[in-house]
C-alpha cells in the first residue's frame, strides 16, 4: 500500500505515543506533528478507513495489527537513518529532523545498503 508522507507521519507518530503510554490522543498528534485538531481528526478517520488505526470520538487512539506493521517499518527508517547521520557528524536534533524528511523517499534498496552500513560502523 503506497502511503503519503502526511499520512505515514501519522502513524509513526501514533506509534511513538503508543509505544510510550499505550495510545495517541488527538491532542498529542495535532502538538507533535504541529497540525490543527480538526486536521488530525480527519485523518485518523481515514486510517480508521484503511484499517490502519481504531478510534473513537474523544477516545484514544491506537494502530491495528497492520497499522503497527507499517509503522515499525517507518520507525525502523527512522532510527536508521538518524544513526547514519549522527555517524557522519550530524548533530542529533539535525539528524533526526533529517531523518523524517528522508525516510519517505529512500528506496527499499538504498535503505538496505545503509543498514548494511551502519551495522558495519556500529562494531
Amino acid at each position: 500500500m503506497k502511503l503519503s508522507q502526511s499520512i505515514e507521519d501519522y502513524i509513526e507518530t501514533i506509534y511513538v505515543f503508543e509505544r510510550e503510554k499505550g495510545y495517541a490522543k488527538v491532542n498529542d498528534i495535532a502538538s507533535n506533528l504541529n497540525v490543527k485538531l480538526p486536521s488530525v481528526t480527519e485523518t485518523i478517520r481515514k486510517l480508521a478507513a484503511k484499517n490502519l488505526a481504531t478510534y473513537e470520538r474523544y477516545g484514544p487512539i491506537k494502530l491495528t495489527q497492520r497499522g503497527k506493521l507499517i509503522a515499525k517499518n517507518i520507525y525502523a527508517k527512522h532510527k536508521l537513518l538518524a544513526k547514519f547521520f549522527i555517524l557522519i557528524g550530524v548533530d542529533k536534533k539535525t539528524a533526526f529532523h533529517d531523518a523524517c524528511l528522508a525516510e519517505h523517499v529512500l528506496s527499499k534498496k538504498t535503505i538496505s545498503k545503509l543498514r548494511f552500513f551502519v551495522k558495519d560502523k556500529e562494531k
